[in-house]
């Protein structure tokens, strides 16, 4: 399974969990499905940066698609043009990007005083993704360090990031994310279909399907 198969797999599962956040709050499976999409939300993060040839570019198409999902993201799950109290999932992403850039400075040979160290370095750009109230907040900033310190070790990196998912940190419908780990054992480190037009596909879908289905809603309300 490529890179382009997990990111079809994210996007249809954050269209099924946006659906239900939207449209059909009653229909909770769609929110449980969409608990997949964010762990492999992560690892793509983290396997984009391990193999980007341009970090700044990259961080900068986060921060450019973050500034234009903001609205979208607002008016569809709060219905207003400007929430301050929730900020949509790129901006997370951006700062777990952050982390692991800095992270990856760290070149001591033993991983008994290197992780802690990695930690660390880490542990500032939660607090931010805290303090800024992003989306899965520090504990998406943990999930994407979490990736990139195991990226070699699978077990660590399932029950590091299943750990991140329990209760005492979010809710119980998180606990579904775990099953992100079974499309993500069969990646084949391959990125796929490689071309500039699916590439820009992945990144717009975000605030075009927010805004469709904000449109949805407020057309359905006058039927």
């Amino acid at each position: 399974m490529n890179g382009t198969a997990l990111k079809s797999i994210a996007v249809c599962s954050m269209l099924l969990d946006h659906t239900g956040a939207v449209l059909f709050p009653e229909l909770i499976w769609l929110r449980y499905v969409g608990r997949i999409a964010f762990p492999i939300y992560c690892f793509l993060i983290v396997e984009g940066f391990v193999h980007t040839r341009n970090l700044a570019g990259y961080m900068m198409r986060l921060m450019i698609f973050g500034l234009l999902s903001e609205v979208p993201f607002d008016i569809a799950f709060y219905n207003t043009i400007v929430y301050i109290d929730y900020q949509n999932v790129f901006w997370t992403l951006l700062l777990g990007l952050f982390a692991v850039s800095f992270m990856s400075l760290v070149r001591i040979k033993d991983i008994r005083i290197r992780i802690p160290v990695q930690i660390l370095i880490a542990v500032p750009f939660g607090i931010i993704a805290q303090l800024a109230h992003t989306d899965y907040r520090w504990v998406g900033v943990a999930m994407i360090s979490v990736m990139y310190l195991f990226r070699q070790t699978e077990p660590f990196r399932i029950v590091g990031s299943t750990v991140l998912m329990l209760p005492a940190f979010s809710t119980s419908i998180e606990y579904i994310g775990a099953l992100a780990f079974i499309p993500l054992h069969f990646y084949n480190g391959k990125r796929g279909v490689d071309n500039q037009l699916m590439k820009w596909a992945f990144y717009l879908f975000y605030p075009l399907h927010l805004i469709a289905l904000s449109f949805i809603r407020d057309k359905l309300l006058w039927i």
